[in-house]
C-alpha cells in the first residue's frame, strides 16, 4: 500500500483580492492559526411512495438545488489599524471581494465572497484573537492547478 502525501495546514491558504485593476491577491496575516473551506448543497426532499405497498414507509429522495461555500479563518489579531479597517469596510460593503483558496501547489478555487462574520475576542493575560467567515456569492471556478 502506498503512503499518502500529506498537505500541511499552512499549505491551505486564502488570498483576498484588493479590487484594483489589475487585481492583486494577498494572504492576510489575520488568518494565521485556523483556516478551512466547506462546500454545502441544499436539497429539496421528495417522498417517493411505494405503489405496490402504499402503507409501507416511503423512501425520501433528495434533489440537489444549490451549492455554496463557506471559508472560516482565525488567528491572533494582527494589531495594525489598516488590517482592522480593511475587514470593517468589507463587512459593511454590499459588494463581495474576489478570493482564491489554495491547497499548496495542487490547485485552487476562485470566487466572490462576502464577509459575513468578523469577531474579535480577548481574554485576560492572553492575545486578542480574531475569526472571520466568508460566504460564497455566486459560482466558484472548478478546482484547477
Amino acid at each position: 500500500m502506498a503512503a499518502l502525501t500529506p498537505l500541511r495546514g499552512t499549505q491551505l491558504y486564502i488570498k483576498i483580492g484588493n479590487g484594483a485593476s489589475p487585481e492583486v491577491f494577498a494572504h492576510p496575516c489575520l488568518i494565521n492559526a485556523k483556516r478551512g473551506i466547506k462546500f454545502t448543497t441544499s436539497t429539496n426532499k421528495v417522498v417517493i411512495p411505494d405503489c405496490t405497498n402504499p402503507d409501507d414507509p416511503a423512501w425520501t429522495q433528495a434533489i440537489k438545488d444549490a451549492i455554496s461555500a463557506t471559508i472560516d479563518g482565525a488567528g491572533v489579531l494582527d494589531n495594525v489599524l489598516a488590517t482592522i479597517q480593511f475587514y470593517d469596510a468589507w463587512l459593511r460593503d454590499p459588494d463581495p471581494r474576489n478570493v482564491k483558496v489554495y491547497l499548496g501547489t495542487v490547485g485552487h478555487w476562485d470566487g466572490a465572497f462576502d464577509l459575513t462574520n468578523f469577531e474579535v475576542t480577548g481574554d485576560r493575560k492572553d492575545n486578542a484573537e480574531v475569526s472571520i467567515t466568508l460566504e460564497s456569492n455566486g459560482a466558484l471556478t472548478t478546482f484547477a492547478a
